[in-house]
């Protein structure tokens, strides 16, 4: 299946082989990755902080770069959630727009979710030798996912998946 992957902006510049290994692990399955070079930033800093008029420019660019019927992938919740579940809303009040926004937000599958729910795939092949914990995010639970990155962190060779006490409390990023 071809997909288009949605970087993020954070993922691009704090955190880049974090993008290079979900293209390592969506190759690994069989699929190929289209990235779009106009993408840049979701809009949710200025979403948060606000600036709904930014935001609203920001998701059209963004809709406007991954136009076309291909899945689009997030290795980020936060991100998944703002074009899944706030974009809709933000344009809401313009039909053409609105339409555009609903069905980019059909399209589009935070990582985790689109390895365990749509390709059934709990298993990619990681291993490693000790003991991780998770905590899980917010915009998660925001699009309604409970437990597919422990289950992916679970089917890691050698790992020993530790739960974290209060591991459903903000981690403050939101505000």
């Amino acid at each position: 299946m071809k997909l288009s992957l949605m970087i993020t902006c954070l993922g691009d510049v704090i955190r880049p082989g974090a993008g290079k290994a979900v293209v390592r692990i969506l190759r690994r399955l069989g699929h190929s990755i289209d990235f779009p070079e106009a993408q840049t930033c979701c809009g949710q800093p200025m979403f948060n902080s606000g600036y709904a008029e930014l935001a609203r420019e920001q998701a059209k660019h963004t809709i406007r770069v991954f136009e076309g019927e291909q899945p689009v992938i997030v290795p980020s919740g936060s991100c998944a959630a703002m074009v899944k579940v706030e974009y809709p809303h933000l344009l809401e009040g313009d039909k053409q727009w609105h339409d555009k926004a609903e069905d980019l937000a059909r399209r589009t599958f935070e990582f985790s979710d689109f390895l365990v729910n749509h390709l059934k795939v709990v298993d990619v092949g990681a291993k490693y030798a000790g003991k991780v914990a998770y905590h899980f995010a917010c915009h998660l639970r925001m699009l309604g996912q409970t437990n597919e990155v422990e289950q992916l962190v679970q089917h890691v060779q050698g790992a020993e998946y530790v739960q974290l006490n209060r591991q459903d409390q903000c981690c403050g990023f939101g505000g």
